[in-house]
């Protein structure tokens, strides 16, 4: 009986067919082999330096935003990213989302849910939410939470811009391509295959 055949795995690497797209290049990613000393040197982490945003200078940008009108479901947002996360993966930290939410007296933010959590903190004005259901009234001060895919509206019915401060793992769900959005209601989105994107104005009621 013949001995098995000793297969070199780069060898067998180099003369496998790969698919190719009709630009000539290949589907598949390059599939490398890394030995502990080669790979574990990969995954450690930049280092992420402290950041800070000053309010004075989000205020001008905070401005532009309400002047654009507000669509369905649509959020004012102010994302605020730090420099030193990855270009494809960029937040106030990695996997982390940060940002300024504005909307005027009178106006509402229409039912949606994501599968990212989201934690609210009221820096102005007053008004309410209703998650899942349940009513949540809020004014300056307070904070509250929004439960993974628990769909959510938000409504100012006070006299002043509300200004929410918002964190959500968005950016980590994003990165592993898992990120789910239902915005407007009956209209479901993910990141699979890239290209969605939230609140399209393209989508009707």
């Amino acid at each position: 009986m013949n001995a098995p055949e000793r297969i070199d795995p780069k060898t067998a690497q180099e003369t496998a067919q790969s698919p190719v797209d009709s630009n000539g290049e290949s589907k598949l990613a390059e599939a490398l082999m890394m030995t502990d000393d080669e790979y574990y040197p990969h995954i450690l982490p930049k280092n992420i330096r402290p950041s800070i945003w000053r309010f004075k200078a989000m205020q001008p940008k905070i401005d532009m935003l309400i002047a654009d009108p507000l669509k369905r479901a649509d959020r004012r947002f102010l994302s605020l990213v730090n420099g030193d996360t990855p270009k494809d993966n960029p937040g106030a930290l990695p996997g982390i989302f940060l940002g300024i939410q504005a909307f005027k007296p009178g106006e509402h933010i229409l039912p949606h849910r994501h599968n990212s959590f989201a934690i609210y903190h009221i820096m102005q004005g007053t008004g309410y939410s209703i998650v899942e259901g349940e009513r949540i009234n809020w004014e300056r001060g307070d904070t509250f939470v929004c439960p993974a895919w628990a769909m959510h509206e938000h409504i100012n019915d006070g006299t002043e811009l509300a200004i929410q401060y918002v964190v959500q793992d968005m950016v980590g769900r994003a990165y592993e391509r898992n990120l789910m959005w239902e915005e407007p209601v009956g209209h479901f989105g993910h990141m699979v295959k890239g290209g969605f994107r939230p609140h399209n104005p393209e989508l009707s009621d």
